[in-house]
């Protein structure tokens, strides 16, 4: 791994260069809590003319295509880079709205630089994955937010918001300086795999501090952390979006984590689960010394076992929450092992 210190707004503003957040990442998480403490750490910074550390951001770098010269998956920092691209659009918008040039920069310069890859239109600086895509690329480019609810991400247009709002009728010239100077002060460590490097024992090391990720997480970034950003956009939209899609009402991802226990039980027998605490880490083992055939043939499996896995646990839901109102408890288990759905 390769690691320098660098100001947050040289990495974004590579020339040429793309940030992609690969499907397998978690959707943007941040709400106005996040948003925030980093807007008074900015204002602090801009006041103070001090750097700021923000953290890490790790990537694996990709050919670019067309007019890019490289794209970088972003592993880890996905959080705080969309959000200060969300801060950066709503300076931008500010200052076209009220005609105002900071000393080093403009508006046509902030969307050049940074919110754009190749100083036109056409492609966005900062690409997120599934749901947060579409919003984000509405708020960069102004347009109408999509209006399906699946295309909507909630925490995007929410957090643009609010940082339009800070921008409100007192907001003026010298604010929005101290904050264009506490944005160039943000301090970033950027840290580049090289081909020795395992991005997911990485990931999983990072992510296992603040939210923990669910079981469900760690499988879906297992399953498709190697493949390239294309294939993965491919395999994840054939087979893991509509796997998320028949559990998405599912808290805590219980019923996903029981189903790809359930596999396992079924597909891996020799394998040893006792806890459901333990399906990631025997998953792993099934792919690296088990399983002999192809990804997309383990997908196909998984989603079909997914699929019919769902169908009978609702059903055994259903009945179980009649049975439980009959006899006046309300609070049938969420969590369904393979055998009560399956048999033994």
């Amino acid at each position: 791994m390769l690691t320098k210190q660098e100001m947050f707004l040289d990495f974004l503003g590579m020339p040429a260069t793309q940030l992609i957040i690969p499907v397998y990442q978690r959707v943007y998480a941040w709400d106005h809590t996040q948003c925030d403490t980093l807007w008074a750490d900015i204002e602090r910074a801009g006041h103070t003319g001090s750097a700021h550390f923000i953290g890490t951001v790790l990537y694996a770098t990709e050919p670019g295509t067309e007019a890019l010269d490289a794209r970088l998956d972003i592993i880890d920092g996905q959080q705080r880079a969309a959000t200060l691209t969300l801060l950066l659009t709503a300076l931008r918008d500010w200052m076209q709205e009220t005609n105002t040039a900071l000393d080093d920069i403009d508006a046509e310069g902030i969307t050049r630089r940074y919110l754009h890859a190749d100083g036109s239109a056409r492609e966005l600086k900062l690409i997120l994955s599934r749901v947060d895509r579409k919003t984000m690329q509405a708020v960069v480019k102004g347009e109408e937010l999509p209006q399906d609810e699946e295309d909507l991400s909630q925490n995007v247009a929410n957090n643009y918001r609010l940082f339009r709002s800070k921008m409100d009728n007192t907001f003026s010239a010298g604010d929005a300086q101290v904050i264009w100077n506490g944005i160039q002060h943000l301090l970033i460590i950027a840290a580049s795999l090289d081909g020795d490097d395992r991005p997911q024992l990485i990931f999983e090391s990072l992510n296992s501090k603040g939210m923990p990720l669910t079981t469900a997480d760690l499988i879906r970034n297992l399953l498709l952390v190697n493949a390239s950003i294309d294939e993965q956009t491919r395999l994840y939209n054939t087979y893991w979006a509509p796997i998320e899609r028949l559990y998405a009402d599912d808290p805590g991802s219980q019923r996903l984590n029981a189903a790809l226990h359930g596999y396992l039980a079924v597909t891996a027998r020799k394998l040893r689960i006792s806890d459901k605490d333990q399906v990631y880490a025997a998953f792993k083992t099934f792919m690296e010394d088990i399983y002999q055939g192809t990804l997309e043939e383990l997908l196909i499996g998984l989603k079909g076992f997914c699929e019919t896995f769902a169908a009978k646990s609702n059903s055994t839901s259903a009945q179980r929450a009649q049975a439980a109102a009959e006899f006046g408890n309300s609070k049938p288990k969420d969590y369904i092992g393979a055998r009560h759905v399956f048999g033994d």
